[in-house]
């Protein structure tokens, strides 16, 4: 069926990149399987277009790389230098919508939602430095709408 589908689409299947995931299923049908595709088997939980995907249920362990990649971002950027506006640009732009696209799928645990928080209140504040700077304003009132007096920063924790 597979070698039908190269076909009628004109795309090469690349087996030495795929695996085989059986869901409930045996070792031995598993290994049967990889050995007649000529694959390597894979366990779950796997990445799908950057977000875990897994029969059951996802743990914090599983987050938080989403967590280490959002501090990698916002160390790059020099946001120091930026203005209170250029921030929240950059949070409302990428950093929220990064992890907006995975809440979209999943229910992510209260502890992960609470760091990436506090990321972007950090970043907002200090601007990537170490330096602890007041916060002049409160958070919930920098996330509503600019109509209402905020800033317009998505608020994910609700």
């Amino acid at each position: 069926m597979l070698y039908f589908y190269e076909l009628m689409s004109g795309l090469k299947i690349n087996f030495s990149k795929s695996e085989i995931i059986l869901i409930h299923g045996d070792e031995f049908l598993n290994m049967q399987y990889a050995d007649l595709f000529n694959c390597q088997i894979g366990s779950f939980p796997l990445k799908y277009l950057g977000a875990p995907v897994s029969p059951g249920r996802l743990h914090v362990k599983h987050w938080l790389t989403l967590v280490e990649k959002n501090e990698k971002k916002l160390a790059t950027w020099e946001g120091s230098s930026m203005s209170i506006a250029g921030r929240v640009t950059l949070i409302n732009s990428s950093v929220s919508s990064s992890f907006i696209y995975h809440m979209s799928m999943y229910l992510v645990p209260k502890t992960i939602v609470k760091s990436l928080g506090k990321q972007r209140r950090c970043f907002f504040w200090q601007g990537g430095g170490r330096q602890r700077k007041y916060h002049l304003v409160k958070w919930t009132t920098i996330c509503k709408s600019k109509k209402k007096g905020g800033l317009g920063v998505k608020n994910v924790s609700k």
